[in-house]
């Protein structure tokens, strides 16, 4: 049986994909955050709807050339949580490739995301830092 958790989570990553702010204004908590594990330019926590969406951004920058293919393997609801299991795999030309399991844990506040969090899962700063990776304002 669906979830009301796991509709919000497909209707938030709907919304970010239209790029319509006002339904993720009222998807996410004013104060939500987002928790970026690892130690380069991305990592860290993002406060807030515009902080949140410009990490997606950034992410999104840094990830299309790849070619991701996102597989779920495990997922667990309740009615304050939702930990979404996956395996992330890149298909980067030049070889620099991710092939990693990883869990987001979601939480939920007042029928809102309030926040998402990468879990066990550390990124190494020369996987996204090199030359050409980062530097997607480059290319704008």
């Amino acid at each position: 049986m669906p979830h009301p958790n796991l509709d919000l989570i497909d209707r938030f990553s709907a919304a970010y994909g239209e790029r319509d702010l006002a339904a993720l204004r009222n998807m996410l908590a004013e104060d939500a955050t987002w928790t970026f594990p690892g130690h380069h330019p991305l990592s860290g926590t993002k406060v807030g709807i515009e902080a949140i969406v410009a990490f997606f951004d950034a992410v999104g920058c840094v990830m299309g050339s790849a070619h991701p293919t996102v597989e779920k393997l495990v997922l667990g609801v309740n009615e304050q949580y939702v930990i979404e299991c996956q395996r992330i795999h890149t298909n980067r030309t030049d070889g620099s490739n991710l092939n990693q399991r990883l869990c987001v844990l979601w939480s939920f506040a007042n029928g809102k995301i309030a926040s998402g969090q990468l879990n066990d899962y550390d990124i190494p700063k020369e996987s996204l830092a090199s030359p050409g990776i980062v530097r997607c304002s480059d290319q704008a």
